[in-house]
């Protein structure tokens, strides 16, 4: 492993993209690690799901058989493992991710054209799936960010015009889902031009350590070596020449979290 610091700082950057991911998409980012799961999908080829474009360029992907070994890992059907947490089409089941964004689907009648719908179709990508049950389901993508929407109601593939609203089911909880819609309006922000350096919040943070800790121990990397790529090398230098442990033992502790979430811990980032 090179100590050049412009090496190190480039595979630092190789996991940027990850700063937006909400935590159903870090979820995939770890079950894409499993050695069990990737052996598994690698039995399931692109030929048991129909992919095709639609208006709006909306994308319409359908199950041509029952993935049953899918619902195992928690998934609808097996996504490709070499797509990363923003661009892969993973849908988690409704019964390992209930907190997902609810969507009703009503006839828009004479009334002016929906306005969630056009913003939508206009700023996002849109994944949409029919599971083997007859539900629909959509990833809508922008702005880095992937929101995983449950539609009722009517079908959003109806010739007619449609509106959308979301639901609020239960009151048990009603800051949390509020929390959640406001977390989903992110797709639909728009990039400002800001060069200012982005910002990483504590959560994904830990994620992004836990993440590039599991794949340097994968790739037979030291714990010094595996700092050095989260850290600046001259901040490495002083933590291991002192007589400290609290970066060794961070690290280590990065390592046993990422192993934990890529053996089956990534569901709790669902539940």
């Amino acid at each position: 492993m090179s100590n050049c610091p412009v090496l190190l700082h480039s595979v630092l950057d190789r996991y940027d993209y990850t700063r937006t991911l909400s935590r159903s998409r870090w979820a995939w980012e770890f079950l894409r690690r499993n050695e069990e799961f990737l052996a598994e999908a690698a039995r399931h080829g692109p030929d048991e799901v129909s992919v095709r474009t639609a208006c709006h360029g909306i994308t319409l992907i359908r199950p041509r058989t029952d993935q049953m070994a899918a619902e195992r890992w928690g998934l609808a059907f097996f996504p490709d493992p070499r797509h990363d947490g923003f661009s892969a089409n993973a849908f988690w089941s409704s019964a390992l991710f209930p907190r997902q964004v609810q969507v009703q689907v009503s006839p828009a009648g004479s009334e002016a054209a929906c306005p969630i719908y056009e913003k939508t179709v206009k700023q996002c990508e849109i994944v949409h799936l029919v599971d083997t049950a007859g539900r629909e389901h959509m990833l809508v993508k922008g702005n880095g960010h992937v929101v995983q929407v449950q539609c009722t109601g009517m079908s959003m593939l109806s010739p007619e015009p449609v509106r959308l609203g979301f639901l609020i089911r239960g009151t048990a909880n009603i800051n949390a889902r509020w929390h959640m819609l406001r977390k989903a309006q992110q797709v639909y922000e728009r990039d400002t031009g800001d060069t200012k350096p982005a910002v990483w919040s504590r959560t994904s943070l830990s994620f992004r350590n836990a993440l590039i800790a599991h794949d340097c121990e994968a790739a037979g990397l030291s714990v010094r070596e595996t700092a050095s790529i989260i850290y600046d090398k001259a901040r490495v230098d002083d933590a291991w020449a002192g007589p400290g442990r609290s970066m060794k033992d961070e690290i280590r502790r990065a390592r046993a979290r990422g192993r934990e979430l890529v053996a089956g811990g990534y569901r709790t980032l669902l539940s």
